[in-house]
């Protein structure tokens, strides 16, 4: 009689630890960091590239875009210190709605500073944390300035 308590319990507990299990993150599976960096490529590409062949980049965009690279390196540097495969292939979270690349850009921004700021339970990335974050707000500005050079 124990020896069939010892095997049903288990069986009876099995269906509601499952649902615990599947949310559990796995090193190197996805992440909000492999996002931000996703949205982060996807913001510099659309600052980067604009049709026609006289136009020339303005400050506001030199900057968006160094404050990007910057960031780009230290999500990756807190990815990796969190175990994500930087390298892992993600998609941007950004949904262009084709108000113009400088707008899309802004959103891609705010979604990859979304990302960075999920909750964070290492201290000792917090402050890495911290400064992606900032590189971002700031590039996001940068490229608000740029629209409103623009005229947009």
């Amino acid at each position: 009689m124990k020896l069939i308590h010892k095997f049903v319990l288990p069986l009876l507990l099995a269906p509601a630890l499952l649902p615990l299990a599947a949310h559990a993150d796995e090193p190197g599976h996805h992440g909000a960091y492999l996002h931000a960096l996703a949205d982060l490529h996807a913001a510099r590409w659309l600052i980067d590239h604009r049709p026609g062949d006289n136009w020339q980049m303005g400050r506001n965009e030199q900057l968006a875009l160094a404050e990007i690279d910057a960031a780009t390196r230290e999500i990756s540097q807190l990815a990796q210190y969190v175990g994500k495969d930087v390298y892992q292939e993600e998609r941007p979270d950004a949904r262009l709605d084709h108000r113009g690349r400088l707008h899309d850009a802004i959103d891609a921004l705010e979604r990859a500073r979304n990302d960075t700021g999920q909750r964070e339970d290492d201290p000792r990335v917090l402050e890495l944390q911290r400064h992606a974050m900032h590189r971002i707000e700031v590039a996001k500005h940068a490229t608000e300035d740029a629209v409103r050079d623009a005229g947009y």
